[in-house]
């Protein structure tokens, strides 16, 4: 039988073999062809896109020409919901224990209390790469960093709102007990609200800003937040390995504190893939339109010079025309 140790490192060099071909495959242009924007105008485009993000996220569940099979899918997995987690809590889960082996994620800043909540963990290292990356690339006037920077701060503002605030105010569906089997009423109360049943939905309560236990369940905020920073960063950089590797080892980094039922986990992640794709392409739609609209403006009028001969006498002819 294989061990917990000897699986966990069989995924890791899975990863790693996937990965490696992929790595050499990243581009960092600081131009695209079709020309460039400048600093100032990345963060404008980036805020003027808001709104189109918002229209197609709230109307993703009505223009959605698979809305019906995927909604038999989340209820397949709803239903499912207990056998899946169960499995997940007794042979997944486990694995973090070595992943915590491999990796760390200290406090960047131990010294400074303001600071010092933001800088562990594996939020903390996320958010101040992306700090680091746009950084660079506002220092250097690379468009892609300066892009994939604020993209990816964008997308998980947007998970934020729709995943942690929005719909976990809507469903209100308590996480499961750890680990999932049959309890005593006694043991039951003393868990809650973290239950036994999948089914456990409308718990209603106000909006939470912050982590709470009670009817957070659905979707996974972390696993929509990874999946938005790895879409976004698989379409920057035209490389999909890396992202994707870096979201499943960050979400697998801490998957005990999570504590989510597995269909949680794949919609957070199925919501976040879908927000990044959104944000991605609305930018580059304002991108190409600001684009265009620099080349008709700069070509306002055109100039032609030629040399022609008249009557045995040759001359220079300018011609202007708009």
């Amino acid at each position: 039988m294989i061990s917990n140790r000897l699986r966990f490192w069989w995924i890791v060099v899975s990863v790693c073999f996937l990965t490696l071909n992929a790595t050499a495959q990243i581009t960092f242009e600081g131009r695209y062809e079709d020309g460039k924007l400048g600093r100032l105008e990345i963060i404008k485009t980036t805020f003027q896109t808001i709104d189109d993000d918002a229209k197609a996220i709230i109307m993703r569940p009505y223009k959605n020409p698979k809305r019906i099979l995927n909604g038999v899918k989340l209820f397949a997995l709803i239903t499912t919901d207990y056998t899946t987690t169960r499995f997940f809590q007794q042979h997944l889960e486990p694995l973090d224990v070595y992943v915590r082996d491999v990796l760390s994620f200290p406090s960047l800043f131990p010294n400074t209390p303001v600071l010092r909540r933001w800088g562990g963990g594996v939020d903390g290292w996320m958010y101040s790469g992306v700090t680091a990356m746009y950084a660079a690339g506002l220092i250097t006037g690379h468009e892609k960093l300066q892009e994939a920077g604020l993209l990816t701060v964008k997308a998980v503002v947007e998970s934020y709102v729709v995943s942690h605030v929005v719909l976990k105010t809507l469903v209100a569906r308590h996480r499961p007990a750890r680990p999932l089997g049959d309890y005593t009423q006694t043991d039951r109360d003393s868990q809650y609200p973290f239950v036994n049943s999948p089914l456990d939905f409308f718990n209603f309560h106000v909006p939470y800003l912050h982590s709470e236990a009670y009817g957070t369940g659905f979707p996974s905020y972390h696993a929509t937040m990874f999946f938005a920073f790895a879409s976004v960063n698989s379409k920057v950089f035209n490389n999909s390995w890396v992202p994707y590797a870096l979201a499943s080892t960050a979400l697998l980094y801490d998957i005990r504190g999570h504590n989510h039922w597995v269909s949680e986990l794949v919609a957070g992640a199925v919501i976040g893939e879908f927000i990044g794709k959104v944000v991605y392409q609305n930018y580059h739609n304002k991108r190409r339109s600001i684009l265009t609209g620099k080349s008709r403006k700069a070509r306002k009028y055109t100039t032609n010079w030629s040399v022609n001969q008249s009557f045995g006498v040759t001359c220079p002819s300018f011609t202007l025309s708009w």
